[in-house]
């Protein structure tokens, strides 16, 4: 009992320290990549900018690709954690209220890091077990706005799995362009507000009458 204490005990320190070192190498990664792109970034270059050796950083990520995906799975744990956050915030809110509150997350967090958000997704290869991360993460996005429709009694949306399928590409697609956009056609309090009315619409959505249109 003792001796397995004390394992215990010595494992907690050093568990601590691989935690540490694989973030200042994932943020190194993403220093080196955001400057260098997916193609100049090496791990000699990532490795010297994390102030580690290259054979510590293999300890952890045998070649690139496994910092890529890292950071690609990094990046899709905290989007759907945010985004359950601010639906979760929003319960019992109107349907435009939750949709508004949704589109501006999404734009939030590409707007954070665009240059390593355009690494990530557009020059990082995607191999299979790759490009499954990648559905699975949008996957739980989807069912996120499934459940939120679900709980708006306005909607006369026959298809919830399309019509978050639908939505969810909108804006995806929609919210790049327009972060990544060098001239950009509206402020980004504008641009959200017509994402949202684009997939209220999609969505089947009604917003609650005005007052001058109940007369």
């Amino acid at each position: 009992m003792a001796s397995g204490s004390t394992k215990k005990r010595v494992r907690k320190p050093v568990q601590r320290r691989s935690e540490a070192t694989v973030d200042t190498i994932l943020e190194a990664a993403a220093q080196i990549f955001r400057t260098h792109g997916a193609t100049g970034a090496t791990t000699n270059r990532i490795a010297e900018r994390a102030g580690v050796s290259i054979g510590s950083l293999y300890q952890y990520f045998p070649n690139k690709e496994s910092l890529l995906v890292a950071l690609m799975e990094r990046h899709i744990g905290s989007s759907l954690a945010l985004l359950g956050d601010v639906l979760q915030a929003k319960e019992g809110a109107t349907p435009k209220e939750c949709v508004h509150a949704a589109v501006n997350c999404v734009l939030d967090i590409h707007m954070e890091d665009p240059e390593l958000h355009r690494v990530i997704f557009e020059e990082a290869p995607r191999p299979p077990h790759v490009y499954k991360k990648f559905e699975e993460g949008e996957r739980l996005m989807r069912g996120a706005l499934e459940r939120m429709l679900g709980t708006f009694p306005r909607s006369t949306c026959r298809d919830p799995k399309r019509s978050a399928y639908m939505s969810l590409a909108m804006v995806e697609s929609m919210v790049h362009r327009y972060v990544t956009a060098r001239d950009k056609p509206m402020l980004p309090q504008a641009f959200a507000a017509h994402l949202t009315e684009v997939v209220m619409r999609e969505m089947a959505l009604s917003s609650p009458p005005s007052a001058g249109s109940a007369r």
